[in-house]
């Protein structure tokens, strides 16, 4: 057997081998990672789902700024709860919305919002 047709052969297998092992694939650059946004559970929200009228506790004595938008991103509530403050959120309209929670300028934790 030609030298370099098996070194080439020994070559395709360990990649091969290595891409199996550890998911790697070898024909694509791309990378996905799939990372949450949440950090740490900040705030409450309850009932969720809910039927229009939902409560938000933060469970941190720090300033918390909670914003929900929905599908189309404009924004529908916003509040800044301070040292375990709770307030309610009325008049949502059914549909799913997202929220983002800020402490001191970083995004924390994220989430959906179902109303029924």
């Amino acid at each position: 057997m030609n030298r370099s047709l098996l070194f080439a052969s020994l070559f395709l297998l360990i990649s091969v081998g290595v891409s199996a092992q550890t998911g790697f694939d070898n024909t694509s650059n791309i990378i996905s990672i799939d990372s949450a946004k949440t950090k740490r559970t900040a705030i409450k929200i309850y009932p969720n789902p809910s039927y229009g009228k939902l409560s938000v506790s933060a469970s941190t004595s720090s300033s918390l700024h909670f914003y929900v938008f929905d599908v189309e991103g404009t924004l529908v509530f916003q509040a800044v709860l301070h040292n375990k403050e709770r307030s309610t959120i009325e008049n949502l309209k059914k549909g799913t919305y997202v929220y983002d929670v800020f402490e001191k300028d970083e995004s924390i934790e994220s989430g959906k919002i179902l109303i029924k």
